[in-house]
């Protein structure tokens, strides 16, 4: 059994985190060398992104049932469930993967836009819905000093999270190294997945592994 941290911040090396620094290693090879078509919207990459943040889901609703007993930390637990099904949705475009492609170019099959399905019209509405209810249920239920005593964020996680979420949207989105631009796309999307995982990580060290009591 994981020995309980008083610090809020704790650099243990968990099981989830030595995943999160392999697969940090493992980030650029892969892009040198996997297929471009990986890094397609609806490619192989997309798909295991969704899974990662279907099994985050999980591990929020495992770790408000563990948090149980502590209504307010149980809640925020499960209000985080909208976060998981709103980067769920974004991953899968809103739908717009499951219908067939309207063109296929080099950078890979592109869907129809999301007014040019029915349910179009309901998207974003919904999404905002999503947001307010999540924002009310964390204005709530947030409470900085149950917070810290109650559960420990893994550093080392948070730290390849920032770190890959600005690569991928300030490096290779923006193609900055030229030497890079030919697989820039498949490392977008990697760097997209390593964010999903650590975000993974942090749940299941905050919510299931390195949970403190009160």
């Amino acid at each position: 059994m994981l020995k309980q941290s008083n610090r809020f911040f704790v650099f243990d090396l968990f099981p989830s985190t030595w995943f999160t620094i392999v697969l940090a290693a493992c980030s650029l090879p892969l892009g040198l060398f996997l297929p471009s078509r990986w890094g397609w919207e609806n490619g192989p990459i997309e798909n295991i992104q969704v899974l990662i943040l279907a099994f985050g889901l999980a591990c929020s609703l495992l770790a408000a049932y563990l948090s149980r007993d502590d209504k307010k930390i149980r809640n925020l637990w499960g209000y985080s469930v909208l976060i998981w099904l709103l980067m769920i949705g974004r991953e899968l475009s809103w739908g717009r993967v499951f219908f067939e492609p309207v063109i296929i170019g080099p950078n890979g099959p592109g869907f129809p836009s999301i007014h040019q399905i029915w349910y179009g019209n309901f998207v974003y509405p919904l999404n905002t819905l999503a947001i307010i209810v999540l924002l009310a249920g964390v204005w709530r239920n947030f409470e900085p000093g149950n917070l810290k005593r109650s559960i420990s964020i893994s550093a080392i996680d948070g730290l390849v999270l920032i770190i890959a979420a600005t690569v991928s949207q300030l490096v290779f989105e923006k193609e900055l190294i030229p030497e890079l631009a030919f697989c820039s796309q498949i490392l977008e999307e990697i760097s997209e997945l390593l964010v999903y995982w650590s975000l993974v990580s942090i749940v299941l060290v905050a919510g299931c592994k390195n949970r403190r009591s009160a």
